[in-house]
């Protein structure tokens, strides 16, 4: 049986500081995405946590085509198993 595996990104986004408010409520309907930080002059940092690369290429390129995005680019990547993850937090 294959192990479950959770794929942790981050994605640094430039965005028209006029249309932040319109990208930041596109970012909301994205599966699994999350913003911890953005400022006025359009710097976005997104986070996902998807099960697989293939999603987060997904996520990434439909972010890349949201209105008001100027560029996109994957900063970090790890991938982890879930039954790592979960023995972790039971041990703490």
């Amino acid at each position: 049986m294959p192990e479950d595996v959770i794929h942790i990104s981050s994605l640094l986004l430039r965005a028209d500081p006029a249309l932040m408010h319109n990208v930041l409520e596109e970012i909301a309907k994205v599966p699994n995405a999350e913003v911890p930080l953005s400022d006025a002059s359009g710097k976005i940092i997104v986070t996902l946590e998807t099960p697989s690369e293939s999603e987060i290429v997904d996520s990434l390129t439909n972010l890349q085509l949201l209105d008001g995005v100027v560029s996109a680019a994957l900063i970090y990547h790890q991938a982890d198993s879930e039954t790592a993850e979960i023995t972790i937090r039971n041990s703490k």
